[in-house]
């Protein structure tokens, strides 16, 4: 096999530029794997620099590049990115395609996800939430990311596919696997058996096809009135799997965590809870603080960008975390401001790119904030934190996060 989108050798990169530094490597004893990214800039390392680790990438530090990277797809692509460089890698649709390509299933799945859309979902992502709470509520604690976290996304997943509640300890341990595993072997056997279980459903919706997404995606007709390419729709099936559950799970853990520790925060919040501005508001910047997502990008051409020389293949990492607390953009970027009126972070990217599913993500957020604060309004971290439970990557986050709070006696 011929490997088209590997990398050079980085004998173009200048020795000032390059950095020591693996975005997979978490140091003992850090509680925050965002700290790492952040580490960076109180270093003083250059604001694009290259690493030798996982098969060698560049990384943007500053606001503006970070904005840029995103923007301009005439350079920095999202097809065939993933780092360290695997290929074949599946062609997700519509994010991992460049306009105009992209434009077919990103205005198939626009509609779906706007604000309107996501306002009819609210009555069953409430319903969920409050049930997914009330099992643990009077325990007294629980494993937020076990108990909570990894199940609400996952099965708002279900509920947008037309698929049955029983089926979530599947799709659970499918995700799971896709987003945890660094066993190569492993990796390449769960997606071959995800994209298995989307041929399935999607045939299955075909034949009975219901209200629900996957149904519109497999009975969508092109410009020629013909269905999509098999691939394609098995695609973009595989980015709505994958793209609204790690992210979603771990934003929330960051901000539970954050809450568990701040109890004035926690009063802000049940002070808004009939204040949808206030408390959307407050989200917003419990996003921005708390983005979890470090997204890759191609280089199509040998070129020139801000006089330094990039290769064709060469990858890019645009870490949010770091743009998001720029002090060029931000005033006082790293104080958490619940009522910060200016905004302009960018955990759902900008550009052509931009997450289809923000306010999607934003309204999970909000509607599990709401339940459990009516349910559970005073709550700390448990003591007896998981050993070894941070981790680093494309999302950052943790697979475990122990929670506790009173309970009257009865």
């Amino acid at each position: 096999m011929t490997l088209q989108f590997q990398p050079f050798p980085p004998d173009h990169v200048p020795a000032e530029l390059m950095v020591d530094f693996d975005f997979f490597r978490i140091p003992e004893g850090t509680s925050d794997p965002a700290e790492i990214w952040h580490d960076l800039v109180r270093r003083g390392v250059p604001d694009i620099f290259y690493t030798p680790h996982n098969g060698g990438h560049w990384v943007f530090l500053d606001y503006d590049d970070i904005v840029e990277g995103y923007r301009d797809h005439s350079i920095f692509s999202t097809y065939q990115t993933p780092i360290p460089p695997i290929e074949p890698f599946p062609v997700v649709q519509p994010q991992g395609v460049d306009p105009p390509e992209q434009n077919v299933f990103r205005r198939l799945l626009a509609p779906m996800f706007t604000p309107i859309a996501v306002r009819g979902m609210v009555e069953h992502l409430e319903h969920r939430s409050a049930e997914l709470i009330e099992r643990f509520a009077d325990r007294g604690e629980c494993d937020f990311i076990t108990d909570y976290a990894e199940k609400f996304p996952t099965g708002t997943f279900l509920y947008l596919f037309g698929l049955p509640e029983e089926r979530l300890p599947e799709f659970l341990a499918l995700a799971n696997v896709f987003f945890r595993s660094t066993d190569p072997a492993e990796r390449a056997s769960n997606i071959t058996e995800i994209y298995a279980v989307l041929d399935a459903l999607f045939r299955e919706k075909m034949a009975s096809p219901g209200d629900d997404i996957a149904s519109a995606v497999v009975n969508a007709r092109d410009e020629n009135g013909q269905q999509h390419k098999w691939e394609n729709i098995l695609n973009c099936g595989f980015l709505l799997f994958v793209a609204g559950l790690d992210t979603v799970t771990n934003t929330m853990a960051y901000i539970w965590r954050y809450l568990a520790t701040t109890p004035e925060a926690r009063q802000y919040f049940v002070a808004v809870l009939d204040d949808p501005d206030a408390f959307l508001r407050a989200i917003e910047e419990l996003m921005r603080i708390n983005a979890v997502s470090n997204l890759f990008r191609r280089v199509t051409h040998d070129c020139e960008y801000k006089g330094i020389r990039f290769r064709r293949n060469d990858r890019v990492i645009l870490p949010n975390t770091v743009a998001n607390r720029d002090p060029d953009v931000f005033d006082n970027p790293q104080k958490i401001d619940l009522d910060r009126k200016v905004n302009r972070h960018v955990t759902f990217g900008v550009g052509p790119h931009r997450c289809i599913g923000s306010h999607l993500a934003k309204r999970e957020v909000m509607v599990t904030l709401q339940q459990w604060l009516k349910r559970i309004p005073d709550f700390e971290l448990a003591p007896d934190q998981p050993e070894g439970s941070v981790f680093g990557g494309s999302v950052m986050g943790f697979t475990g996060l122990k929670l506790r709070w009173p309970v009257a006696a009865k």
